[in-house]
């Protein structure tokens, strides 16, 4: 499964095509293979997701969020703004997780 959701995170590319300018296919296809998913794998895909939501590849934290956020993980949400106000670039990995939620909000 783990392979399976690093694909949805890479295909397709951000920003490659009019339709996925900001990872709007890659937000919504993680959140159909979300609710596919048994209570287990929901589980386990949560776990990838939250922990992706604090990576310092911008395009995966971002998405992160934005599946946090259609999914009401708040505290997932949180978590990774805390996070990211830590880091050196604070301002810029916020803006790009209001992308992702903003994002969420109309695609999901």
């Amino acid at each position: 499964m783990e392979e399976e959701i690093l694909h949805l995170y890479q295909e397709p590319a951000i920003g490659a095509s009019y339709t996925n300018t900001y990872g709007e296919e890659n937000i919504r296809n993680l959140l159909d293979k979300y609710r596919s998913l048994d209570n287990e794998g929901m589980q386990q895909m949560m776990k990838m997701v939250v922990n992706f939501s604090q990576s310092t590849d911008l395009a995966t934290s971002f998405v992160s969020v934005g599946v946090l956020h259609a999914l009401g993980q708040n505290e997932g949400v949180a978590e990774a703004y805390c996070w990211a106000n830590k880091q050196e670039d604070a301002e810029r990995i916020v803006s790009h997780f209001e992308i992702g939620k903003s994002v969420a909000d109309y695609f999901s």
